[in-house]
């Protein structure tokens, strides 16, 4: 569900609606739409031939029959998912986030990054604990995907 107060953007049930769509195509142009259940972007950087990336936002069914919403994304190096997929957040003018919150593995949260310039960085199983640390105190193992997620994290605690 599309915000209106600058908060990240939840999807509903964890299903993506007409307007998560269009919000998300405002930032990573048309998708393909071949069934009711996916939406497919494919990407390719204009300043560097050859770097594409292939982004698919699917809705899957779980073995209790719940929808979950699962983001893959392809790249000429590697492939990765982003499962439970919960919040969405547009970083204008050519990045969207998706974040998905774990309450069972110690209340920790996973984004994954996409930019219009065939990007993509993960995070997974950030302890949410270390959202609100003191940076300067924080090990810097732990500064890149702290810092990200805290981008993001305050504006889905309340949504």
């Amino acid at each position: 569900m599309q915000s209106t107060d600058g908060r990240a953007s939840y999807f509903a049930g964890m299903v993506a609606t007409p307007a998560d769509i269009i919000a998300l195509e405002a930032i990573l142009g048309t998708a393909q739409h071949p069934d009711e259940r996916t939406w497919f972007w494919h990407l390719s950087a204009s300043d560097s031939p050859g770097r594409t990336l292939a982004i698919t936002l699917s809705t899957a069914t779980l073995p209790d029959g719940t929808p979950s919403l699962v983001v893959s994304v392809q790249t000429p190096a590697g492939y990765v998912e982003l499962h439970g997929v919960s919040h969405y957040l547009c970083m204008e003018p050519d990045e969207v986030m998706f974040l998905a919150q774990h309450a069972n593995h110690q209340g920790t949260v996973s984004s994954m990054v996409i930019g219009t310039s065939c990007t993509c960085s993960q995070f997974a199983n950030v302890r949410r604990d270390l959202l609100g640390a003191d940076l300067v105190k924080l090990d810097p193992a732990l500064l890149m995907a702290t810092v990200q997620i805290a981008l993001a994290d305050n504006l889905t605690v309340s949504s």
